[in-house]
């Protein structure tokens, strides 16, 4: 049941008179959470809609029912006298095709019989039955799009006509799209190069593409459903929210960046000129909101963007963020940075270093965001990523990587009441530092920082490393690989020199790895510091023999709720990095 509340869009909101619509997705990869559509759609709906997604990557027609995930579906049929309608939308098809051991299906008889079942099945508990054709892979031959879907969509479309039940055509509204923007361009709506890219599965931009695109027609086909919530408006509502209360941006007055400002201390901004404008305004309180990608470099050089106090920087919308950044918060408070996507800057000019390691090394300027000497600080719902330049690129100088890359996130310089939620960081070497040095002593009693429900995915190290703070993580998963080709896995969570670190149900999915010792490391020459694991995971097992003292000194002053470890992975993926702010929100006050 824990999904059903995961992708919720009405528990938190208070129902009309009538009963609400509630909206259930079946279906493979292409519309499960991570490389899907599905959870896009969801996030469409309007206020006091329930939408839940509980595709699974890899099943079929067949293999979905066969392993028991059907069975949850027939239970919530059962459940939902509290809802005027149920739509169960369902898609199957690409893992039908031939030459998938245990779940391809005979395309002539048992494919169209096992989606006539399912329609049985949801008339009979009271539901709508919506068949929804297989979304396209874009793959061109000659120029056209190779839709190997074909024969599945024909048939769904059979099925539906046959049972007299809506059918959404998205095969063919997909191959239309795809088709129309060229290899090319549809291939921006994949996985990065370098985090899975193929021609089936989505990224983030191809999951916001598709989902708008089946949100809009089901709206067509049930009226009733419209309309459609308008993201750039989501985002507008919460440029005036304060930081939650479970992390520590919540303690001593709490975060509210600029919720005060009046209305002429609220920029729109579209261009890299009206950003600078708006933030060496003269206010007392501001709110600037980033409509589109923005280009801020400086010539061959990232751009340095400072962030005064009492500032909320907010993207518009799914698809705003900025490239060739460097966003600085350095000795002022107040500040809220949510929803931009953001390109890591690379360096022009890396430095070699000799001394830098046992055989030298290549160091960079310039983080995706500092935070330094600054407190109250809330990051939420950001994407931070090496891409489109990542480390394969760089060439190798002196036998070492000529990394043009720093960190994506840096918290230093005694900074306090730090949150970091709901933030997407992939495809990075060394992630984030909490604590510069060793030898930064004034950081003590400093540094007090909370990371939650942020995605790790495919970060070789730094999911933070810590030094001196008072650090709480709770339920971030970490994807990776210890042998992945440009960001292998060498650690996560990096107790280092005095850190005291407590840790509540993280999820680490990291192939490889064996231990704690993986994903919990003192990479220093120091003492490592201590740490506190409460319920994590790694690869489904209990986290264990860590090897760290555990009496850190402190406990979390603030309430908050973990999910259990096992439930980590659904809620981040569907709900981390920008464009997924949802209305699930803290109040503003």
């Amino acid at each position: 049941m824990l999904r059903h509340i995961l992708l919720s869009l009405a528990c938190a909101a208070i129902l009309p008179a009538h009963a609400a619509d509630r909206i259930i997705l079946v279906g493979d990869s292409t519309v499960a959470s991570g490389g899907g559509y599905g959870d896009y759609l969801c996030r469409r709906q309007r206020a006091g809609t329930t939408c839940l997604n509980l595709a699974k990557n890899g099943r079929s027609s067949g293999s979905f029912r066969a392993e028991g995930r059907w069975d949850e579906v027939l239970a919530l049929l059962r459940d939902g006298a509290g809802f005027h309608n149920t739509y169960v939308l369902m898609q199957f098809g690409h893992n039908d095709q031939p030459g998938k051991p245990g779940r391809s299906t005979d395309l002539v008889k048992e494919y169209p019989a096992n989606l006539a079942r399912y329609v049985a099945d949801v008339k009979a508990g009271g539901g709508v039955p919506v068949l929804v054709t297989s979304l396209t892979r874009r793959s061109f031959r000659n120029g056209y799009v190779w839709n190997d879907l074909a024969p599945w969509a024909s048939a769904a479309r059979e099925v539906a006509r046959s049972e007299g039940v809506a059918v959404l055509d998205l095969n063919a509204l997909s191959l239309a799209a795809v088709q129309a923007m060229g290899p090319e361009k549809a291939d921006t709506l994949a996985q990065p190069k370098g985090a899975g890219f193929d021609y089936t599965h989505l990224g983030p931009k191809g999951g916001r593409f598709f989902g708008d695109m089946a949100a809009r027609e089901l709206v067509r086909l049930f009226p009733a459903l419209g309309p459609l919530t308008d993201p750039a408006e989501t985002s507008r509502q919460a440029a005036r929210e304060h930081a939650p209360a479970d992390g520590w941006a919540g303690e001593q007055g709490g975060t509210h960046g600029g919720a005060a400002a009046p209305a002429s201390a609220l920029h729109t901004v579209a261009t890299p000129a009206e950003l600078r404008t708006a933030l060496a305004a003269a206010h007392d309180a501001r709110i600037i909101q980033v409509r589109g990608m923005l280009d801020m470099a400086d010539g061959a050089k990232p751009g340095l963007l400072r962030i005064p106090s009492n500032t909320t920087l907010i993207g518009l919308g799914e698809d705003a963020g900025l490239v060739n950044a460097s966003i600085i918060v350095a000795n002022v408070s107040q500040v809220v940075i949510r929803n931009l996507a953001l390109s890591n800057p690379c360096d022009p000019d890396p430095k070699w270093d000799p001394q830098d390691g046992p055989h030298g090394n290549w160091n960079s300027q310039h983080d995706g965001i500092t935070v330094t000497g600054s407190h109250h600080v809330w990051l939420d719902h950001n994407s931070f990523t090496d891409a489109p330049r990542t480390d394969g690129q760089s060439p190798k100088e002196n036998g070492m990587l000529k990394q043009c890359h720093d960190g994506a996130l840096d918290i230093t310089a005694a900074s306090d009441f730090v949150t970091v939620s709901y933030n997407h960081f992939a495809l990075h070497e060394k992630n984030t530092l909490v604590g510069a040095s060793d030898r930064a002593t004034g950081d003590e009693g400093h540094l007090r920082v909370t990371f939650s429900n942020n995605f790790f995915d495919h970060v070789t190290a730094r999911t933070p490393r810590v030094r001196f703070g008072q650090v709480h993580l709770f339920n971030n998963f970490h994807k990776g690989s210890r042998k992945h080709a440009e960001y292998a896995h060498e650690y996560s969570v990096g107790v280092a020199k005095q850190a005291r670190v407590i840790i509540d149900a993280n999820a680490y999915d990291i192939e490889g790895a064996r231990g704690c010792g993986d994903v919990l490391h003192n990479p220093g020459m120091s003492e490592p510091g201590s740490v506190l694991d409460r319920g994590s995971q790694l690869n489904g097992k209990t986290l264990a023999d860590c090897g760290f003292p555990t009496d850190v000194g402190w406990s979390v002053p603030y309430g908050y709720t973990a999910l259990p470890a096992g439930d980590v992975q659904p809620n981040v993926m569907a709900n981390a990095g920008a464009g997924h702010l949802s209305r699930l929100r803290p109040a503003a006050r």
